[in-house]
C-alpha cells in the first residue's frame, strides 16, 4: 500500500496571508490618519471689482469759532461784565483789570535783562580778546618749543661727548697704570721731578641730576597756582585776567635771573594789585576781598622754591634749557585758561540767560497791555467759561473767559498715518450724531501729528477696517487733527458731545480686489495664502494693497486675476507652505 505525505505549503501560506492582511489594515489606517492631518480650506478667486473708499472716525463737537481770554499773569480784576450763558457781540467789554502790581515786576525784570545783556556783550568782547591772546600765546609757545627742542638736542650731544671723553680717560689711566707697574726706578724718579704736578686737580663737571626734579616741582607749583587763582572768582573773565597778569610777571622775573621766592611773590602780588586798581581785574567779581586774593596768590607763588631752582640753573651747563622749560610751563597754563575764555560755552550760556530774561519781560509787558485795555470780545457768540471775579486776583494758568460762536459748529477727528495722506481740505463728509445726520467738509488739517508714532500696526488694522486714528485713542498713539465743519447745525448739535464722521476719499473701478478676511496682517506688511493646484499646497505670500472698503482691498502687487487664495486663513498655521484639502 502506498504511503501518502502531508504538504507544509498550507501551513506556510496561512501566516503570510495574515501578515498581508495586517499590512493592508495598517496602511489603510496610516492613509486615513495622514489624510486627517491635511488642512481643509475654502478658496477665493482674485477678480476685478469696485471699491468706494472712505474713512470713518469719531470726534468731539465744538464751536467753529471761539476765543479764549487768559491773564497770563497774576493781576487784580476790577469788574466782570458777563457770566456763563450770556450772548455777546463783537466789541462788547468782558472785564477790566488793575495792573499797578505789575509795574514793580516789570521794573525788576528790566533790570535783570539789562544786567544779563551787559554780561553777554562783555563776554562777547572778552571772548574776542581771549581768542586774540590765545593766538599770541600759541605763537610764543611754538617759538619756545622750538628753542627747548634745540637745547635738548644740544644737551643730548654734550652728554654723549662727556661719556666718550670719560671712556677715553679711563682707558688712558688703565694703560698708564700698566706701564708704571713695569717701569724702572729711574722712570719713577722722573715722574716725581719738578716738571710734573704733585696734585692733579679733577675736572669740575656741574651736577645736573636735581635740575629735572626741581623743574617738575616748578611745573606742579604752577598748576597749584592756577588752581588757587580759579578759586578766587566764579567769573571766567576775571580768572583769565588774574592768570594773565601773574604769569606774565613770573615770566619777566625768570628772564631777569631773579629766582628769589619772596621777590617773585612780591612781583606777582604787585602785578595783581595794579591790575585791580587799573580795572583790568574786576574787583566785584572776586569771591574774597581783593587784599585776601593778592595774599593767596603771593602765598602760592612763594611756595615755589625758586632759589633752589635758580641755584640749579646757575650751576648747570644747560641754564638756557631750564629757564625755557619754566617759561614754557607758564605759557601752557595761560593757554589753558585763554582756551576756556575763547570758547563759546560761557558765551552761549550768557546769551541764553539774556534771551530768557528778554522773553519773560516781553511776555509780562504784553500781558500788562492786554489787561490795561481790558478784555473785549472779538467775535459774536456765547460765554461758555468765566472763572474771573470782581475784586479777586486772576490765575496765570486758567482760562479767564471763553466765548464761542455756536452758529458755526465743527467736529475734530484724529487721522492715522495710513489715512492722513488720503484726505485734503475741501473734501465732503457725512456727520452722524445720536439725534441726526448732517453734511460738512474738511476745513483744516494739522501740519504735524501729536503723540507717539509707534502705533503703525494699530492704525493699519483700523485702516483695513475702515476706521481711522485708532492709535490716537491710546496713551502713546499718534494722530493728525482734522477739523470738519457742520453744515446747517441745529439744537441737536451740542458742543462737547461726540459725532461720527465719514469721509469718502475715492471710487476705484475694474481693479483686482482681495476680501479683507483673506488677508493676514503682520508687522512688516499684508499676506495671503496662495493656492497651487498642481501640488495642492498653499504658500504664504506677501502682497501690496491700496484702496479699501469695508469688504475688500485693492491688490497692487503679489497677486493676479484668477489666482486662488485661502478664503479665511487660520491663525495657527505653523508652516509657510503646506498641503491642503479643498472643501
Amino acid at each position: 500500500m502506498a504511503t501518502i505525505k502531508k504538504s507544509n505549503k498550507k501551513k506556510i501560506i496561512i501566516p503570510i496571508c495574515i501578515v498581508l492582511v495586517i499590512a493592508l489594515i495598517a496602511g489603510a489606517v496610516f492613509a486615513v490618519s495622514a489624510n486627517n492631518k491635511v488642512v481643509a480650506v475654502s478658496l477665493s478667486e482674485i477678480k476685478t471689482g469696485e471699491i468706494v473708499e472712505d474713512i470713518n472716525a469719531t470726534g468731539k463737537i465744538s464751536s467753529g469759532a471761539s476765543k479764549e481770554f487768559k491773564a497770563g499773569t497774576v493781576a487784580q480784576c476790577k469788574d466782570v461784565y458777563v457770566k456763563v450763558g450770556d450772548t455777546v457781540k463783537k466789541g462788547d467789554k468782558l472785564a477790566t483789570f488793575s495792573t499797578d502790581e505789575l509795574d514793580s515786576e516789570i521794573a525788576s525784570l528790566q533790570a535783570s535783562y539789562s544786567d544779563s545783556s551787559n554780561a553777554y556783550y562783555s563776554a562777547l568782547n572778552t571772548q574776542a580778546e581771549n581768542a586774540k591772546k590765545l593766538r599770541a600765546v600759541n605763537r610764543q609757545i611754538k617759538a619756545l618749543e622750538k628753542k627747548v627742542a634745540k637745547q635738548q638736542k644740544k644737551k643730548a650731544a654734550a652728554t654723549t661727548t662727556k661719556k666718550t671723553t670719560s671712556k677715553k680717560a679711563s682707558t688712558t689711566k688703565a694703560s698708564t697704570t700698566k706701564r708704571r707697574s713695569i717701569t724702572s726706578t729711574s722712570t719713577t724718579i722722573k715722574a716725581n721731578s719738578s716738571n710734573t704736578p704733585k696734585n692733579d686737580s679733577p675736572i669740575n663737571i656741574p651736577d645736573t641730576s636735581d635740575i629735572s626734579s626741581d623743574l617738575e616741582k616748578a611745573v606742579k607749583a604752577l598748576q597749584d597756582l592756577s588752581d588757587t587763582i580759579s578759586k578766587l572768582s566764579d567769573d571766567i573773565t576775571t580768572t583769565n585776567a588774574i592768570t594773565r597778569e601773574v604769569m606774565n610777571r613770573i615770566a619777566k622775573e625768570l628772564d631777569s635771573g631773579d629766582y628769589s621766592p619772596q621777590a617773585i611773590a612780591d612781583a606777582a602780588g604787585k602785578a595783581m594789585s595794579d591790575a585791580i586798581k587799573s580795572g583790568l581785574i574786576d574787583e566785584t567779581k572776586l569771591i574774597v576781598e581783593s587784599g585776601v586774593a593778592v595774599q593767596m596768590v603771593e602765598s602760592a607763588v612763594r611756595a615755589v622754591n625758586w632759589k633752589a631752582i635758580g641755584s640749579s640753573i646757575a650751576n648747570s651747563d644747560n641754564a638756557t634749557l631750564a629757564s625755557a622749560e619754566l617759561q614754557l610751563s607758564a605759557l601752557y597754563a595761560q593757554r589753558e585758561l585763554f582756551s576756556i575764555g575763547a570758547s563759546g560755552t560761557t558765551l552761549n550760556a550768557q546769551k541764553q540767560a539774556m534771551n530768557a530774561t528778554k522773553s519773560a519781560l516781553d511776555k509780562l509787558k504784553k500781558s500788562q497791555q492786554q489787561l490795561q485795555a481790558g478784555w473785549v470780545s472779538t467775535i459774536d457768540g456765547v460765554v461758555t467759561e468765566c472763572s474771573v471775579k470782581s475784586g479777586e486776583q486772576t490765575s496765570a494758568l486758567e482760562t479767564g473767559i471763553k466765548v464761542e460762536n455756536l452758529d458755526k459748529m465743527a467736529v475734530t477727528i484724529s487721522l492715522g498715518e495710513y489715512d492722513v495722506h488720503k484726505v485734503s481740505v475741501g473734501m465732503k463728509a457725512n456727520i452722524t450724531t445720536a439725534y441726526g445726520k448732517y453734511t460738512g467738509e474738511i476745513i483744516s488739517i494739522a501740519p504735524t501729528a501729536t503723540g507717539s508714532s509707534n502705533s503703525s500696526m494699530l492704525d493699519s488694522v483700523g485702516s483695513m477696517a475702515g476706521v481711522s486714528g485708532l492709535s490716537s485713542l491710546t496713551e502713546k498713539g499718534a494722530g493728525v487733527e482734522c477739523v470738519v465743519s457742520v453744515d446747517d447745525p441745529d439744537e441737536n448739535i451740542i458742543a462737547g458731545f461726540e459725532a461720527s464722521v465719514e469721509i469718502k476719499t475715492g471710487t476705484y473701478s475694474d481693479i483686482p480686489t482681495v476680501p479683507i478676511e483673506s488677508i493676514v496682517l503682520e508687522k512688516d506688511g499684508s499676506y495671503v495664502y496662495l493656492y497651487d493646484e498642481a501640488t495642492e499646497t498653499v504658500t504664504k505670500t506677501k502682497i501690496e494693497v491700496g484702496a479699501h472698503s469695508d469688504f475688500a482691498y485693492e491688490v497692487k502687487s503679489g497677486l493676479k486675476i484668477g489666482d486662488k487664495i485661502v478664503a479665511t486663513p487660520g491663525q495657527d498655521y505653523e508652516e509657510e507652505s503646506f498641503k491642503v484639502k479643498v472643501k
